[in-house]
């Protein structure tokens, strides 16, 4: 009898199901480097390359296989391996490697640039659940636009080529802003003509820095317009938005003042470059120093944090009827308002809007 086949998102929902809410560390984010090779005007994880400083804080081989190996021993399955660009690390082959033989699913982000032949047939010997390479551009001036360096373009190009060509599993996307926007549609076509998926992000972020890139972002309407973009777009949205109303009726009223109701520090964590344990990338700092410490009161420590972080009674957020539209995100609120607690506009306006073309009867 065949086995039954499961996209990797339903058996995520079939682990988390059997885990029965409980806190378990399914899944973790290793932020390999803040450093990345290109200058994305977006951006808010692009430290210098040649930062030597930077790359001195850097957790060493050994500090990251020691890691690894809790992760495992903590019950871990997946890895989502980023930066900056973590292909910047002169030891992600070793890094890379070792997490495979412990046995753990692999994503890995890359801008694709720093792909080289010889990478790709390692990749293709230790295969990854999935790869995911960002395009800045369609064309050379475009991307040059985002990142600063149009020579990279090509570079990207052929990184994209030798990924298809040794069939292993890539994954395009793109941010959807204003340099971009023009060239999203071909980007679909590009990517269909490879027989790879593609996603795009119409949500340009604050970084944490002062520059403001808010100029970037296009209109609620623009964004929501894109959706046409995606055939999935609407029966994915009712999905996540049928299925977040369910977990909410399963909570707790104490549980439901917690202001992380994602997975953050719940069934996921996030380890940065220096070592520090958190719920996710987008909070700005974490909890533990894993450096200090071991990964499970690590874990503890998160937990502790999270459980003791509430949202007051009359959050607006909290009970609004759309949040399962907008997912409400208190690392992305305090982004763009500095305040975890703040309303982001944009992204309630994107969630009405999103309503009204789903026909959801969910009041004003």
């Amino acid at each position: 009898m065949p086995c039954e086949e499961l996209s990797f998102g339903d058996f995520g929902e079939l682990l988390q199901a059997k885990v029965g809410g409980r806190r378990e560390l399914l899944s973790a984010t290793l932020g390999l480097t803040d450093r990345c090779n290109l200058r994305c005007v977006h951006c808010f994880v692009h430290e210098p390359d040649r930062d030597r400083e930077i790359k001195d804080r850097e957790l060493t081989t050994a500090q990251w296989m020691d890691i690894l190996d809790q992760l495992a021993e903590m019950g871990c399955l997946s890895l989502l391996i980023t930066g900056g660009e973590p292909l910047l690390r002169d030891d992600f082959v070793e890094i890379y490697t070792h997490a495979k033989r412990r046995g753990f699913l692999i994503t890995l982000f890359t801008n694709g640039t720093l792909l080289t032949q010889e990478l790709v047939e390692l990749l293709a010997s230790w295969y990854p659940r999935a790869i995911e390479v960002t395009l800045y551009g369609l064309t050379r001036e475009t991307y040059g636009a985002v990142t600063g360096n149009p020579a990279a373009f090509e570079r990207c190009m052929k990184g994209v080529e030798m990924l298809v060509e040794a069939g292993l599993p890539l994954r395009l996307k793109a941010m959807a802003m204003r340099p971009t926007v023009v060239e999203i549609p071909a980007m679909y076509e590009y990517a269909a003509g490879l027989g790879v998926p593609f996603r795009h992000d119409g949500m340009v972020w604050q970084p944490f820095f002062d520059k403001d890139v808010r100029e970037l972002r296009l209109s609620p309407e623009e964004i929501v317009d894109l959706d046409r973009l995606q055939p999935i777009a609407e029966s994915e949205f009712l999905r996540v938005y049928e299925r977040h109303n369910r977990i909410v009726a399963s909570k707790s009223e104490e549980d439901r003042r917690r202001l992380y109701q994602c997975g953050g520090g719940h069934q996921s964590g996030y380890v940065d470059p220096y070592g520090v344990l958190g719920l996710c990338q987008m909070v700005g700092s974490g909890v533990y120093d894993l450096t200090r410490g071991n990964l499970r009161a690590g874990w503890e420590a998160v937990g502790e944090f999270r459980a003791t972080t509430l949202a007051p009674r009359d959050s607006v957020c909290q009970t609004c009827p759309l949040a399962g539209l907008c997912a409400p995100c208190p690392a992305r609120a305090q982004m763009e308002h500095r305040d975890p607690m703040a309303v982001v506009e944009v992204a309630c306006q994107v969630a009405h809007l999103r309503a009204e073309r789903l026909g959801l009867n969910v009041g004003s």
